[in-house]
């Protein structure tokens, strides 16, 4: 007979009735509680008009202002607006035909509307561009055509609209210049290559850095969609999308009927070769979304990393996992999971977990980690699949 570890289902019935309330209230009151975190900035010949924050998202904030001093404002024209990233990096986004302001504050740097031309070198928010069909403000991708698996890309790329640049760390430098390419959008990738930012603003690309993976609640990476409706001039329609996509989560996450069960225990995680299992710590955006649809994190308290990942012996994983009702491979990183053979081929200790004898195993496809713009799809899928409804999902495969 095989041991399991035994949780309390008293312990389990309180953290579901506490998670389902904070989290009710992080959708319907978090924007009523929520108020600017800092001084208004003030910019040279410009007068402050309003300032729009993150309802979720707490890595950037925008303020609008207008040309002149307060008492010769023209509210017909096109305020400016200043984008702060993680109360760090500024950016003023200029509007079309309008001076940049003289005497601007060295950390301000100027995008100037509109976009064309748009290396992108941040993959995840490709899925934004093509949500507000703005693929036309991009020129040029780090990744090749066989690597992407948004169709808009991969036609974009296939009618050369968007070109082929060269990855983040080794941009084609003469392709961008020749081009006239404006602005390089990068990930936090790029902090590891820092002279190639360097040489990107010497050659007069501003570098924007997407910061949208420090947001540790899945809405808040959703809600970015914002900064790229800023950027493209949709910032209206990404505001609909956005509260379309909260509302449906409001709906089908939380409008559920109540029964008798605990909360299923599930455990995202893949392995090395060297026969480590990788989790994510307790904080991060996947277990919340997790959470959201209604499992429990097997791992419920592990800390807080430099890294979303951490690294466990299959020693470890297993005294955590042998008794989880649930366990998603994830396939995007090591995507070498095809059955539950597979699986029990990279350690024995597999074969004695629950949820591969209960036939609940699953593994991510290649897609999730590009489609940012259907977190609430991703979070309904989890929520099916712990639900027992698993054969209507997307974004996630049954591995017999």
């Amino acid at each position: 007979m095989k041991t399991h570890n035994l949780r309390s289902s008293a312990f389990i019935r309180v953290r579901k009735i506490f998670l389902f309330f904070s989290l009710l209230l992080s959708i319907f009151l978090i924007s009523c509680t929520k108020s600017p975190s800092a001084k208004i900035p003030e910019l040279p010949n410009l007068t402050h008009t309003r300032t729009i924050l993150g309802e979720y998202a707490k890595e950037f904030r925008i303020d609008e202002y207008a040309a002149g001093s307060s008492d010769i404002l023209n509210a017909r024209e096109e305020p400016y607006k200043l984008l702060t990233i993680s109360d760090s990096d500024r950016y003023l986004l200029v509007p079309e035909n309008a001076p940049v302001p003289e005497n601007l504050p060295s950390d301000v740097k100027t995008i100037r509307f509109p976009l064309k031309n748009v290396y992108l070198a941040a993959t995840s928010t490709m899925a934004f561009f093509a949500r507000l069909d703005s693929l036309d403000s991009l020129g040029f991708s780090s990744i090749q055509k066989k690597d992407w698996y948004i169709e808009e890309a991969v036609r974009a790329m296939e009618n050369g609209s968007i070109q082929y640049a060269g990855k983040y760390s080794a941009p084609d430098f003469e392709l961008l210049i020749d081009k006239k390419c404006p602005l390089a959008i990068e990930s936090m990738m790029i902090s590891h290559s820092p002279q190639i930012k360097e040489k990107l603003e010497l050659l007069g690309i501003t570098v924007f850095v997407d910061k949208s993976s420090y947001e540790e609640h899945p809405l808040g990476r959703l809600e970015w969609i914002k900064v790229y409706g800023l950027l493209t001039g949709k910032f209206t329609e990404a505001e609909q999308f956005f509260d379309e996509q909260t509302h449906l989560l409001a709906v089908d996450c939380f409008d559920r009927k109540e029964g008798g069960n605990d909360n299923p225990i599930v455990a995202f995680f893949y392995t090395t070769p060297s026969g480590m299992a990788v989790i994510r710590g307790s904080d991060d955006y996947i277990v919340k979304m997790i959470e959201m649809a209604g499992g429990t994190y097997a791992f419920p308290s592990t800390k807080k990393a430099k890294s979303p990942s951490i690294q466990i012996s299959m020693e470890q994983f297993y005294a955590h996992c042998a008794d989880a009702d649930i366990l998603i491979y994830n396939s995007s990183i090591d995507n070498t999971i095809r059955s539950r053979e597979d699986l029990i081929q990279k350690n024995p200790l597999f074969a004695e977990c629950k949820a591969v004898e209960n036939d609940a195993v699953w593994a991510t496809g290649s897609y999730i980690y590009q489609a940012t713009d259907r977190i609430s799809d991703v979070i309904l899928d989890l929520q099916k699949i712990i639900d027992g409804r698993g054969e209507e999902v997307h974004f996630l495969q049954k591995v017999e």
